[in-house]
């Protein structure tokens, strides 16, 4: 009895080990499959993780707690170190947020673990292995656009952009949304961890083959789609100071950062320019309301040109002053000539969600005092001497169908950032290919540039000309294409061609289903 005992201890001991195990390797390929998305996208060893945690995932005979755990461990190293430069925010004011880093992130891995452990439950629903990856590969994609609305959203580092280390492969988005460039992936990574799983019990799967093959058909015949554009005649000049963000609101520097921005503005001579774009909240100063500071401006516009810049703008709302992240057209002569309001704010950065409930202490993190004002929704800049413009301010671009005014398309979407907030990382790699999918996803060309981070424009079909890097102090003149936009079906259908997809993807899952039950009988 007493040997029977220690028996059983040690095949208790050895499940457990076991289940340790794999629950460490989870986590840890998590981690190391991160480095699939920018600055790294092309790494190999993100997607050797990646495919080996996929083949572990889909072993068979799982019960529903360990694949939602298996793909929990991953999804939380998997996102928090994808979205370690949040921290990075809380860092600006020195210690005042500092005790909130370890808890913060902590949260991000806590939460957006639970977008791959849910769809990884759709793993016990078919009963055959081609059914149960497609029924999972639909979940994922489903579970990535309700990450673009849930608690106001967060749709970053949606999987597809993995694929943007290539222009070429990401054509597809001009027709299926990055979403669908999501599944298409996942189907590719799904087959390769059947084609692995296969090799390990010595057999040969050729019916894996056909999801990495078919995917890729679709990603190459896109691909051949794509051509770049002529430079047409319409310069602009994007201006990055890199001032970092310690010094953006201190009052002290205001002037000194202001007139940073004109000077750098005209140390060259215009010549074509006819448009000059500064980042956002460039201006310190409400220029709606400081008359000597906008006459000030004029001095970084080219004469018969225009100036875009990020600022607060000072608005009313029932009466009281209400500051709003904005960003002015304004001439040679000073003049206002339109203008664009956020209106997707950041939660606790520009406002503080259930403010009633929370400390007193407690305020946005953008050094604002209250919460900003939210703008109209798909606000176009119309300016009759430019080409009719849509308007972002910052993350408002990481939307997929959030920035563009669906009845009336701009040809050239403004983007105003300032990436200061997330340091040297892999915050605004990624924030720059979020820009990058939307120019491809709606066919625009993308203006984009920042205070500090990586300032550039990109075509509609996603090449990136005129690149200042991130940190780096300088100006740069870029001819816009000729061709300012282009037709796509995702800008007239959005996601319901996704839709199709998932559909079709799900229906194939079930004959697959239907045909094992058969053979079982």
């Amino acid at each position: 009895m007493f040997g029977q005992r220690i028996n059983n201890i040690s095949v208790k001991q050895m499940l457990w080990h076991g289940k340790f195990a794999e629950g460490s390797f989870a986590f840890l390929s998590g981690g190391v499959a991160a480095f699939i998305f920018p600055p790294f996208v092309s790494n190999l060893f993100g997607y050797v993780a990646l495919i080996f945690f996929l083949a572990m995932l889909f072993e068979p005979n799982r019960s529903k707690k360990s694949l939602f755990w298996l793909a929990y461990a991953f999804g939380f190293s998997f996102y928090g170190v994808s979205f370690a430069w949040i921290c990075n925010a809380l860092l600006i004011d020195g210690q005042k947020f500092l005790a909130f880093v370890p808890a913060v992130f902590l949260a991000i891995g806590a939460f957006f673990a639970l977008f791959w452990a849910l769809p990884a439950l759709a793993l016990s629903w078919g009963r055959s292995i081609y059914a149960r990856v497609l029924f999972f590969c639909s979940t994922f994609v489903i579970f990535e656009w309700i990450r673009s609305f849930i608690f106001t959203g967060f749709p970053w580092n949606l999987l597809g952009t993995a694929l943007s280390f290539d222009v070429r492969l990401i054509q597809g988005a001009a027709y299926f949304g990055t979403y669908g460039l999501s599944l298409l992936l996942l189907l590719m990574l799904s087959g390769a961890a059947m084609v692995v799983s296969g090799f390990f019990s010595r057999r040969f799967d050729v019916k894996a083959l056909a999801f990495i093959g078919i995917p890729m058909l679709i990603l190459g015949g896109f691909a051949i789609t794509y051509q770049p554009l002529q430079k047409g005649d319409f310069t602009v000049r994007l201006v990055q100071p890199s001032i970092p963000q310690t010094f953006k609101w201190n009052r002290q520097m205001a002037e000194d950062n202001f007139h940073q921005y004109i000077n750098l503005s005209k140390s060259q001579p215009f010549g074509n320019v006819r448009l000059v774009v500064w980042g956002e909240t460039a201006s310190p100063f409400y220029l709606d309301r400081d008359e000597q500071h906008l006459q000030e401006v004029t001095a970084a516009i080219p004469e018969n040109g225009f100036l875009i810049t990020g600022l607060l703008r000072a608005g009313m709302e029932n009466g009281v002053f209400v500051p709003f992240n904005s960003m002015f057209v304004i001439d040679k002569q000073g003049n206002i000539r339109d203008y664009y309001d956020k209106s997707h704010l950041v939660p606790f950065g520009e406002y503080l969600p259930l403010r009633d409930y929370l400390p007193s202490f407690m305020e946005p993190v953008a050094n604002v005092v209250g919460d900003l004002g939210r703008g109209e929704k798909f606000k176009n800049l119309q300016v009759a001497e430019l080409p009719l413009m849509g308007g972002a301010v910052c993350y408002e671009v990481i939307f997929p169908k959030g920035v563009i005014n669906p009845l009336h398309k701009p040809e050239i979407l403004v983007v105003v950032a300032n990436d200061g907030w997330y340091g040297i990382s892999a915050g605004p790699y990624q924030h720059l290919v979020a820009a990058q999918m939307r120019a491809v996803e709606e066919g625009v060309t993308v203006i984009r540039s920042a205070n500090t981070g990586i300032s550039a424009v990109v075509s509609p079909y996603g090449d990136i000309y005129g690149k200042i890097a991130l940190n780096e102090i300088g100006i740069s003149d870029v001819d816009l294409p000729k061709q300012l936009s282009r037709a796509t079906l995702y800008n007239r259908f959005g996601n319901w061609i996704l839709l199709g997809m998932i559909l079709l993807c799900v229906g194939v899952g079930f004959l697959f289903s239907r045909r094992s039950v058969k053979e079982i009988k």
